[in-house]
């Protein structure tokens, strides 16, 4: 029985023996990328070994978000800029205060337009600003591109093709597939 019992386990120890050389050192990464080709992705410089799962961190806590939106920097005073989507905008008054960036509450009084002048929204008509949260997809993507980037007092219009704002949908006082201007004051952030 311990004869058999010592077969056996040879017999495993040469099994785990001709396994075993396969789960050592990665070796030379090969890339499948055409020649000529840009990455759109790289590993960054010293982290190799974390990319190839070689020495993994966990944190113990949440994943923090990154930041959906980059920030759009206010423009010189009559330059429009145009962002993701055919988004347009362009500083009218520099703000000198704080910017807001994605996941923050942008406090803001907006005036929105139709392309033939109707006000459809306005915040200072009803005498209060607003208080938007970025990032959260609660608002149309124009605003999620447009608004992170502002400064405290910086007055910005913003115009928004159809396919950024409502699209087809139809809105209270907006028809569908409507180009939207907004000028927007970032009175401040939370």
């Amino acid at each position: 029985m311990r004869r058999g019992l010592l077969g056996v386990l040879g017999i495993l120890s040469l099994a785990l023996a001709s396994v075993l050389p396969g789960c050592g050192d990665p070796g030379q990464i090969v890339s499948v990328m055409p020649p000529g080709a840009t990455p759109i992705r790289t590993v960054p410089e010293g982290q190799a070994s974390e990319a190839l799962g070689e020495s993994a961190k966990l944190s113990g806590g949440a994943v923090p978000k990154g930041e959906p939106f980059p920030p759009a920097p206010p423009t010189a005073i009559g330059e429009t800029k145009t962002l993701t989507g055919d988004v347009k905008y362009e500083t009218l008054k520099e703000g000198t205060g704080e910017e807001v960036k994605s996941g923050r509450v942008a406090v803001v009084h907006y005036v929105g337009t139709l392309d033939d002048g109707t006000v459809f929204d306005s915040s200072r008509k009803r005498g209060a600003p607003a208080n938007f949260t970025l990032g959260t997809g609660g608002l149309i993507k124009g605003w999620e591109y447009a608004i992170p980037g502002m400064k405290v007092g910086e007055l910005r219009k913003i115009v928004i093709p159809p396919a950024m704002g409502y699209g087809a949908q139809e809105q209270r006082q907006i028809p569908p597939n409507s180009t939207l201007t907004f000028e927007v004051e970032l009175v401040g952030v939370k």
